[in-house]
């Protein structure tokens, strides 16, 4: 392998870092470096020095850093956000003359620089609040602990952390870079990554096999060994623990191999742990196996999440209407006696037509609702948010902004040689009938599959509807699609035959398709039933802000009523999304 040239520095040229002690174990001591003028500038670096009786290979560190120099700047960037890893080394004696340490007569490695640890990877807990790292190991508390301590973390943020780390074990392992002991000890999180996402951070580094070379001895955290110990830092051993964390982290358990909690969250998730802990390694699932199947169960949970806030958001909204209807009817006797006015009030849809949902930071870029904006995008502009006279205003407005209580919809990470799959395989096939299967509702021109709701029993009915209602608009019999508006929706004046040509022009712009009922929840005479679904559509019928998108991806949770069959009212504010695809 070609030798790499990598910066070494004295210890001495590292200021009064022996003030700045941060911890030790049983290997060395961690110090704060003070960042002297001109050395390593922009840095904020940490010094680990190695106690003397620790038997280390000096070599293997060096191939560490060149591992780390090799990779393109894209790579490193991915490197240092989620890894402490070796950057520069640390000696005493003479100056090297060689790069390789063992080459070296009289000049020792005595440890070596790494990024240190942010603020956002830490966590002060009651009553010391002193700052200490943030691992994973606090997510193996019941829920009741965690709030004690301010740290409780639900399943949708759970999936996300899980995510990552996938990922980052994925990009490591295709570059030989096994961790070797993996446990909840050795990573650490944060929930408010750059974008306000989950993100791990493995530390340790020095303890892992970087290209079939270990610095240290390999060692395991106390239940999470591998029974295979002979194997104690390969992709198999890896995969062993990560299945063990994917478990426990859902059971909030330390020592369980328990895989209910998680075949409760995804059943292919519990498949693919319980591969995992096969006593033959070849059996076990590499990392990348886990991609996408966290993407779709992180996906669904935050579908679910948002569906649950929208009827959070509606039975608020049901309160104040309710209360202000009250306030009416008294109206009377309070002018009679004061001479005022009675307040104009508005319906129960009107209230919650306006209500503002709990929102959860979005990585998913939001619908539009700016009030007089080019929305010709046959979602937005019809079947959604408004008649067509004033498209997007009519839901979405008047406090502006939509879709900030969205799910988070996560994409492959741009080094792990993957690529995204934002919505569920497109069904449409050449018959324009498919044979139905198992939990799909299937009719000419559509496919709905509600099998992440099955078990409601309304699901059945709820995925038939929009299965006759999508499935008129891809065959043009848009009159028929008509009928599964409820009367009082406002995305379209049934009785106006201006209104329903101008409907009928934008629907002849797109087809849609790949649709999945992903959530149902009923409240208050109200169903409120989560879509994903794609849509293409002439260049310039997009949604607003990205009108030359041919193609988009969206999440739409509908509120729907059951007077006649199921019929769609509109789409609440907060409860719309896409991406483009």
């Amino acid at each position: 392998m070609t030798e790499v040239r990598v910066p070494w520095v004295l210890p001495e040229k590292l200021g009064a870092y022996q003030a700045q002690r941060l911890g030790d174990g049983g290997q060395g001591i961690v110090y704060g470096v003070p960042d002297p003028a001109g050395l390593f500038p922009g840095q904020t670096l940490v010094y680990k020095e190695y106690r003397k009786n620790v038997v280390y290979s000096a070599d293997a560190l060096y191939e560490m850093v060149c591992f780390r120099q090799r990779l393109t700047p894209g790579e490193r960037a991915f490197l240092d956000e989620r890894l402490t890893w070796p950057t520069v080394l640390v000696y005493r004696g003479p100056n090297p003359q060689d790069p390789v340490p063992s080459r070296n007569q009289g000049t020792e490695v005595v440890g070596f620089l790494m990024g240190r640890v942010r603020a956002s990877y830490q966590v002060r807990i009651p009553p010391l609040n002193e700052a200490k790292p943030q691992a994973m190991q606090y997510l193996l508390n019941d829920d009741a602990y965690a709030t004690r301590i301010g740290l409780l973390v639900d399943d949708v943020r759970r999936l996300e952390l899980l995510l990552d780390l996938a990922r980052t074990l994925d990009w490591l392992h295709r570059r030989q870079v096994v961790i070797g002991d993996l446990s909840p000890n050795n990573v650490l999180f944060t929930l408010q990554g750059p974008q306000g996402e989950a993100r791990c951070l493995l530390i340790d580094c020095d303890s892992m096999r970087c290209l079939g070379r270990d610095v240290l001895d390999q060692v395991a955290t106390p239940d999470w060994e591998v029974p295979d110990t002979e194997q104690k830092a390969t992709p198999a051993s890896d995969s062993w623990k990560f299945g063990l964390l994917a478990a426990r982290i859902f059971s909030r358990s330390f020592d369980s191999t328990d895989l209910v909690p998680l075949r409760a969250v995804s059943t292919e998730l519990a498949n693919l742990a319980s591969r995992a802990q096969s006593l033959d390694p070849v059996r076990r699932p590499a990392l990348i196996e886990w991609l996408k199947p966290l993407e779709l169960a992180h996906n669904r949970a935050g579908q679910q999440q948002a569906a649950a806030r929208a009827a959070q958001a509606f039975r608020a909204a049901q309160a104040r209407a309710q209360a202000q209807t009250q306030t009416q009817t008294s109206q009377p006797r309070a002018q009679a006696r004061t001479g005022a006015q009675p307040p104009t009030g508005g319906s129960p849809a009107a209230g919650f037509a306006q209500s503002a949902p709990v929102s959860a930071p979005p990585l998913r870029r939001p619908a539009p609702s700016s009030a007089g904006s080019k929305v010709v995008g046959w979602l937005l502009a019809a079947v959604l948010v408004g008649g067509v006279g004033g498209y997007a205003v009519t839901h979405m407005h008047p406090t502006g902004g939509s879709g900030s209580g969205a799910p988070t919809t996560l994409s492959a990470s741009p080094y792990s040689d993957t690529t995204d799959t934002p919505g569920p395989t497109d069904p449409t096939t050449d018959d324009p009938t498919p044979t139905p299967t198992p939990d799909q509702a299937v009719t000419t021109g559509a496919t709905v599959d509600y099998s992440q709701v099955a078990d409601d029993p309304a699901a059945e009915d709820v995925a038939t509807m929009f299965a006759e209602f999508f499935g008129a608009i891809n065959e043009q019999d848009y009159d028929n699609a008509l009928k599964y508006y409820d009367p009082k929706s406002a995305a379209v004046d049934l009785g106006s035959s201006s209104s329903r040509a101008q409907w009928k022009k934008v629907m002849s712009t797109t087809r849609d398709s790949g649709f999945m009922l992903s959530a149902l929840t009923t409240d208050g005479g109200y169903t409120m039933a989560t879509l994903n679904f794609r849509s293409h559509q002439a260049a310039g019928y997009g949604p607003s802000g990205s009108t030359d998108d041919t193609c988009d991806d969206w999440t739409v949770t509908y509120q729907l009523t059951d007077t006649d069959g199921y019929r769609i009212l509109k789409a609440p504010k907060g409860g719309v999304s896409y991406t483009s695809c």
